[in-house]
């Protein structure tokens, strides 16, 4: 133990007094007498020494503390020293200081020997002891606005020009005008000053930072919407190949408008498998009932539906034609009734000879319902007005002067259609 601490302790010269860092020379016959090299070469003598007294050469610092580094006692002191000079780090300056070694040999043996070693162990606590324990009241927020609508998102797969004209910048993943592009006005000015506000101002601060939290979330939510459902996409027609999608009715449609409202809590697959399910419902129940109609009906083959089927659409085009047939002669014999007192037509009527004023029930299906009506209206026969009306679309008004009631509303009649313009 004593041979141990020998290697450590500081020698300084007896006779100049100055400290020996390197080889000494140390007396045989003396006690504790040691000189330098130079006080040695000189032949000094004091007290009871004589230059002629046996010695011997001492150097502690040629032997290695620890076999295994290879490092000596004095390059292990003068790498502490230069690390007490210098500062941990500057490898450069330590190393110049021991002068025997590189770097990065002064930094791994300091590192493995003073900090990762058993002294470092021993002398250092670990790191963590040091870090303050904080305790997470925070609860997990995985909804559409929490903390997760905050991670950075793929950036949207369009062309340079598209990119211009929305005002978006590729690299930043962000866009000249943004979602509510004033909110960064709640927080540019706000500084919190510990001696000057009080917990009124530093609340009121806070709440401010918040709202610009809140903002920036619903940025990013809207981003996330509009890169779910390839908005920008659809938006410049530019979509990839995708399968069609099968013309939706008017009932779907509607259907698909009240649901728009969910696609803000789902993605777009999960928003498109959700109307793909509700839309195959709608379609098991209405198979399911033609299935319990065609069974209400004793019919228990398909073939047997499909024959059904038919017969059903030729009965209702059957009633249809019938429907069609008594209404044509309800309207026929209305006419019939009502041109028992014909009123007399202007001359150019009478006297034009290319004109049938025949009944004739081949020129009620040349007319349509309202003109029929029209005609029973004014007691009117389907010849006289469709003479009246090719008189009224060739000459206009201009001959018939003062006209008649039934001349006036035939011709009101083709003004409210758009056939000829009133004078």
């Amino acid at each position: 133990m004593a041979a141990s601490s020998e290697l450590f302790n500081k020698h300084s010269c007896t006779y100049c007094q100055e400290e020996i860092s390197g080889l000494r020379v140390k007396c045989a016959e003396c006690t504790d007498f040691v000189l330098c090299l130079q006080c040695f070469s000189n032949g000094a003598e004091i007290g009871p020494h004589k230059n002629n007294h046996p010695y011997q050469f001492m150097n502690a610092g040629t032997l290695a503390v620890v076999s295994k580094s290879g490092w000596t006692a004095s390059e292990e002191l003068s790498l502490l020293d230069a690390i007490e000079n210098f500062g941990y780090g500057n490898w450069e300056d330590i190393a110049n200081h021991i002068e025997t070694r590189t770097p990065e040999e002064a930094k791994e043996e300091y590192v493995n020997r003073f900090l990762e070693g058993s002294i470092g162990r021993v002398m250092w606590e670990p790191a963590y002891s040091f870090r303050p324990h904080l305790t997470d009241l925070t609860i997990p927020d995985d909804g559409p606005l929490g903390p997760a609508a905050m991670a950075k998102l793929p950036p949207l797969d369009i062309t340079a020009e598209e990119a211009t004209s929305l005002g978006y910048m590729p690299q930043r993943d962000d866009f000249d005008k943004e979602y509510d592009n004033t909110a960064e006005l709640l927080v540019s000015s706000l500084s919190i000053n510990p001696n000057e506000d009080d917990e009124l101002d530093i609340a009121l601060k806070l709440s401010q930072v918040d709202m610009y939290m809140n903002s920036l979330r619903e940025r990013t939510r809207r981003k996330r919407v509009v890169k779910d459902y390839q908005l920008v996409s659809q938006f410049f027609a530019a979509r990839k190949e995708r399968p069609t999608k099968k013309k939706l009715t008017r009932e779907q449609k509607e259907f698909e408008d009240k649901l728009r409202c969910l696609c803000q809590f789902m993605t777009a697959s999960e928003h498109e498998s959700l109307l793909n399910s509700l839309h195959r419902e709608h379609d098991l129940r209405r198979r399911v009932k033609e299935l319990v109609r065609f069974r209400n009906n004793g019919i228990t083959t398909f073939d047997d539906c499909i024959q059904f089927n038919q017969l059903t659409v030729a009965r209702q085009n059957h009633r249809a034609s019938v429907k069609r047939k008594r209404n044509s002669s309800s309207i026929i014999k209305k006419i019939t009734c009502s041109i028992e007192h014909l009123p007399t037509l202007q001359h150019s009527i009478d006297d034009s000879p290319n004109l049938n004023l025949e009944f004739n029930s081949s020129t009620i299906s040349l007319l349509s319902n309202a003109e029929l009506e029209l005609c029973a209206a004014n007691h009117l026969y389907p010849s006289q007005y469709m003479s009246l009306k090719t008189l009224l679309l060739t000459q206009g008004t201009n001959g018939f002067g003062k006209m008649q009631s039934s001349v006036q509303a035939v011709s009101s009649h083709l003004v409210s259609n758009g056939w000829i313009t009133s004078s």
